[in-house]
């Protein structure tokens, strides 16, 4: 079984030659060279590229995400969303052409539709229950659905990595907080008087 090492190396590589060839120009036997490892040993963990390419967007989104929650638990859930909206105008370079690049592919290739599908559900998951803590704690309009809430989330996130795959001018990082405290703001509990 390969070192922690090895794994890094491993993914590090996949995720060069998927950025390089595309999902479907990309081959194991390119990748195992790359990272200095056989192709038994990519398939004794993996049973393909299409895990390859799923845990390589799980590792960069995952620590993207992981990084705004940790810097954030002192936060009440409002200003988490609050900062997940700011996030959005951060550059993530290869990770975002790899995330469109797994979505073109899954077009095609039913078991990376049905994985990447998963990632999808699990991160709306988590956004789901940022919003219903906030419901729960008073912060949030408890009549709004949060399922809707989440797939307006997750539709802007996707856009923003269009947006940053095409280069496409960012607004200005305050005139976007503006937008995102307007659209929290909204969404606040309406008090009567």
């Amino acid at each position: 079984m390969p070192t922690k090492i090895n794994e890094d190396l491993l993914i590090a590589a996949a995720t060069e030659v998927f950025a390089e060839r595309g999902y479907a120009g990309a081959g194991v036997a390119e990748i195992a060279r790359r990272a200095g490892v056989t192709t038994g040993a990519i398939y004794s963990r993996y049973t393909g590229k299409s895990e390859l390419l799923l845990e390589a967007l799980d590792r960069s989104f995952g620590q993207h995400l992981e990084a705004i929650l940790s810097s954030s638990e002192s936060d009440t859930p409002t200003e988490l969303l609050a900062s997940l909206g700011s996030h959005l105008l951060d550059q993530h370079g290869g990770e975002d052409a790899l995330f469109l690049e797994a979505i073109v592919a899954s077009r095609r290739d039913k078991e990376l539709s049905e994985m990447l599908g998963r990632r999808l559900e699990d991160m709306g998951m988590r956004y789901a229950k940022i919003i219903e803590e906030a419901k729960t704690d008073g912060q949030f309009d408890q009549t709004i659905d949060t399922a809707a809430i989440v797939t307006f989330i997750q539709a802007i996130s996707l856009g923003f990595t269009i947006f940053r795959t095409l280069n496409t001018p960012m607004p200005d990082p305050d005139e976007w907080q503006i937008v995102i405290n307007t659209v929290i703001a909204s969404a606040l509990p309406t008090t009567t008087g």
